[in-house]
Parts: structure tokens; C-alpha cells; sequence
């Protein structure tokens, strides 16, 4: 018998009076769309809720009714399990969602005489923690609200990876397996991860998953060890449809849980369920990682996600613009984008600097004098990187000598690169124009000065460099090059390196 039909056939058992007084739908209705709004962002809550769908409470159960099929649908699909998380804080841990639609424009009566919606998806109630579906929302599952794959925004540098990305969410174990994702810090790896697991769980709800950091999954395993519960915790793991772990990197020089995992790993593989894996480098570059699991990591699709270009930054900034409620103009974003910021989550940083800087200062829009001046501000607050490792990182991009750099050759390549190097100097190292000639060949400052204003004309104009690389020829935008320089010297430098 349905839910709706049990509602319609018990009418006493609803209106029966409870000891604990119950919130009233309108009390519970306003407290969902206010959390609701906080977890999915202003944008989607206004287009899919807001004075869209009506609410109803019958026992434990929350009804949301949507006013046709196709919305019932996609809110079934892309907000299931949002909604569940937010009716268990509401109502308590025994609650459960169906999302239903009602050809009653009154959004009153959700079912019809005989009991039964036309609209309605049995198969689709989340059920209370009594009748629990086999999709894993353990502890270690808690997945972010804004980690969806339809909210990751695609550009040049990642496209590969979030194709992958759908394919083992919509296709898991079919044909990327296991799928490695890797780059640096705050570049959304974490984002795709997430995705494919909140896409998996709403195409598959009785698909079993998990999803941890690398982290996690050696704290579980010693504790584990410890309790004599390795047989639980070998259950746990092996037993899913898909895996899903972050921070791999974690497992460098950690002998005894790189063993657990390759046992688990080759467990869950042999059984032709989809494994996906995330790290800051790529397999064979993580230190002290054992050869077997190396192996294996690269046995399947890797794909390396690198900043995002230009285009893509100024998306990135205009939707978080878009969330927070802001409207700056075009030429404060491209400014922002242009700017040195070397990750998604410090180029969103320097947004809200900006934004934040505005309004406090001026309670209005920046001119593009002060929104450079809150750019200098955010730079100067990193520690400065040493002028040698600025020439090195610049000499190995481009294939050149670090002696042609500070030397005095006029070839055009080693000319440009050179400025490039002035200019990070200025932005990174926290030298003065003075300081960064004595470093690189005795030039007079002046020259410095020019070449750093070179640098940021080419970087607003889009100009383009060419150079031969180990891989063949090269030809990209100077900002993205100063970019992909910044995010490296961002980095730990390699000799001093910890995982």
C-alpha cells in the first residue's frame, strides 16, 4: 500500500492529539526554505521553491508538491537528497521526503479520491532511518550542498576531468576505472568527487557508496586495528558499488595503510565497481608511494585539472558574485581575473576582498585604481617566495638557462621571459624595483619598472608567447602563463615537500 494511501486511510492518527506539541506545516515550511536557500544558493532556490511549491506534513513525513511533472522530477533528481538532510534537522532524525505534483492549482489536496497521485514516484521516497535505503549516508559521506557536477562551471583547464567525471557517475565501472584525478590545492577536485557521488546516489538510490579522504581512511583503519574490528571495517569498504577517495597523497610513506588500501582497491576492482581517486600530484609523482599501487592508479583514466584560464575565472567570479548577492561590474571582474590568484578558492577569495573592502571603506562600487590597490593589499599578505626559486621556476618552464635570464641576451623569448620574471618578482618576492634589477643582471630600475608595465599590458591585452617545450611547440596567453607560475610558487617547494 502507498504512503499516500496510508495517509488518506488512518485520518485519526494525524489529527490525534501528541503529548509534544508538533510544528505547525506553515512553521516547518518556513524553516525548510530558509535552510533550503542557504544550502543551494539564491539563484536555484528562486527558480525551482520560491512561491513554486507548496509543503505538507503527514506524521513524520514532509510532502513537497511541486506545481507540474517535469519540476517534480528534476527536484526528485538534483534536491533529493538535500531535502532529506534538511527535513532530519527540521523534524528530527525519523523524517522522510516524497516529492510529489498535484493538478491542484490549490496545492491542498495531494492525492485524488482513490488515494493515489498520478504524479507520484513510490520508488523515489527517501525513507526514515527504519526502512533505510542501501545508499551509505555515513558519517564520512557527508557531501557539501554546492558540490554538484551541474554547478561545476568547465573551462580549457578541466574539461577533461569533469567529462570523466560524468561518465563514472552516470556509467560507474563501464569504462574509466579506476578514474585519478589530480592538480594543485583549490582547483575543484574536491567539487568532482563530490558530484559523482551525489550524481551516483541520485541515479542509483539503492546503490551503495562511500566517499572519504585519505585522511579518513587511515584513521578508520588504525582505529580498526586497535579495536579488532578490521573485519567491519574490510565489510564497509569493499562491499560498495562505488569508492570514492580524496587526498590520496595522504597514503605517502603510511607502509601499512598503502597494504590495506591495495587490498581494498583490488577488491572492490575485481568485482568491476567504479573506483575514483583525487591528489594534489600525479600518481608516479606521489613521494614514497609503493609501485603496486602506483600501478594500479594509473591503470585507468587520469586526468589533470590546471587553473582555469581567463574566461573561465571570470565565470567562476561572476556566479559567486551572482550568490552573494553582488553586482560589480565587468571591468572590476576582469581585473580580479587577471589577477595573480592561483586557485579557484583564492581567486573567490579575492572577490570577497574586494567586495567586502568596497563596502566598508566606501559603502559603493571600487574604481579600478582601488580594486588593484585591494588586489596589492590581499598579495602582500603571502609570505614572500625567494628570487632564486622565482628564476628557477621561470628558466624550467620555458627550457631556457637561468644564466640567459640574468645575463644580458636580447633574444626576443629570453627578453620576454625575463620581464616575466621581473614581474613576479615584484608581485611574489616583495622586492622593490631596485632590489629585483641588482637580481637579475644589475639592471637599473627603470628597466624594471618598464618590463613590469610591459607584463600587465600583455596580460590585459591577451598577447601571446610561443616557445618550444619538452612536449613540441607552445603558444599561450601571457596571463595564463603568469598564472600557472604563480600557482606553482604557491607550492611547498620541492625539497621540502611533506605528504
Amino acid at each position: 500500500m502507498s504512503a499516500l494511501a496510508l495517509v488518506m486511510e488512518e485520518p485519526a492518527v494525524i489529527a490525534a492529539p501528541r503529548t509534544v506539541e508538533a510544528p505547525s506545516i506553515s512553521e516547518v515550511a518556513v524553516r525548510m526554505e530558509a535552510l533550503l536557500r542557504g544550502r543551494i544558493g539564491e539563484g536555484r532556490f528562486e527558480q525551482w521553491f520560491d512561491r513554486k511549491v507548496s509543503w505538507a506534513l503527514a506524521g513524520s513525513t514532509l510532502r513537497l508538491n511541486a506545481a507540474n511533472d517535469f519540476a517534480a522530477a528534476w527536484i526528485r533528481n538534483k534536491f533529493l537528497p538535500i531535502l532529506l538532510q534538511i527535513s532530519r534537522e527540521v523534524l528530527g532524525e525519523q523524517a522522510a521526503v516524497v516529492v510529489e505534483c498535484s493538478h491542484d492549482s490549490s496545492g491542498q489536496n495531494l492525492a485524488n479520491l482513490n488515494g493515489h497521485d498520478p504524479c507520484a514516484r513510490p520508488t523515489q521516497q527517501i525513507a526514515s532511518p527504519r526502512t533505510p535505503p542501501r545508499a551509505v549516508y555515513a558519517p564520512t559521506a557527508q557531501l557539501n550542498a554546492k558540490y554538484a557536477l551541474e554547478d561545476f562551471i568547465v573551462g580549457a583547464g578541466n574539461q577533461l576531468a569533469y567529462q570523466a567525471a560524468i561518465r563514472v557517475a552516470e556509467n560507474p565501472g563501464a569504462d574509466y576505472n579506476p578514474l585519478f584525478i589530480h592538480g594543485m590545492c583549490g582547483l575543484g577536485k574536491t567539487h568532482l568527487l563530490q558530484g559523482i557521488c551525489r550524481r551516483f546516489s541520485q541515479m542509483n538510490p539503492h546503490g551503495k557508496w562511500r566517499y572519504l579522504t585519505g585522511e579518513q581512511f587511515t584513521n578508520e583503519f588504525l582505529e580498526a586495528l586497535r579495536g579488532n574490528k578490521m573485519d567491519d571495517f574490510r565489510r564497509k569498504l569493499r562491499r560498495v558499488d562505488l569508492l570514492v577517495i580524496d587526498d590520496v597523497h595522504f597514503f605517502g610513506g603510511k607502509k601499512a595503510t598503502q597494504e590495506e588500501f591495495l587490498h581494498t582497491f583490488n577488491q572492490v576492482d575485481s568485482q568491476g565497481r567504479q573506483i575514483v581517486l583525487a591528489s594534489d600530484c600525479a600518481p608516479r609523482e606521489i613521494m614514497t608511494l609503493a609501485e603496486s599501487l602506483a600501478s594500479r592508479f594509473v591503470s585507468g583514466m587520469v586526468a589533470r585539472i590546471d587553473p582555469p584560464d581567463v574566461p573561465t575565472r571570470l565565470e567562476i567570479l561572476r556566479r559567486r558574485a551572482l550568490r552573494m548577492g553582488w553586482q560589480p561590474g565587468e571591468t572590476v571582474l576582469m581585473r580580479i581575473a587577471n589577477s595573480d590568484a592561483a586557485s579557484v578558492r583564492e581567486l573567490e577569495g579575492l572577490l570577497l576582498q574586494v567586495m567586502a573592502g568596497g563596502q566598508l571603506r566606501c559603502g559603493s562600487a571600487l574604481s579600478g585604481a582601488e580594486v588593484s590597490e585591494e588586489i596589492r593589499r590581499r598579495t602582500q599578505v603571502l609570505l614572500p617566495v625567494a628570487p632564486e626559486r622565482i628564476l628557477d621556476e621561470v628558466a624550467g618552464m620555458f627550457g631556457i638557462a637561468k644564466s640567459a635570464l640574468v645575463g644580458q641576451s636580447r633574444e626576443r623569448l629570453a627578453a620576454g621571459v625575463r620581464s616575466i620574471a621581473m614581474h613576479l618578482m615584484r608581485r611574489h618576492a616583495g622586492m622593490s624595483f631596485p632590489e629585483i634589477g641588482r637580481a637579475i643582471g644589475h639592471r637599473n630600475h627603470s628597466t624594471v619598472i618598464a618590463a613590469c608595465n610591459r607584463v600587465d599590458a600583455q596580460i590585459a591585452s591577451g598577447s601571446l608567447i610561443a616557445w618550444k617545450a619538452a612536449d613540441g611547440d607552445r603558444r599561450e596567453s601571457v596571463a595564463a602563463v603568469v598564472q600557472r607560475l604563480a600557482a606553482q610558487l604557491r607550492q611547498p617547494a620541492a625539497g621540502g615537500r611533506s605528504i
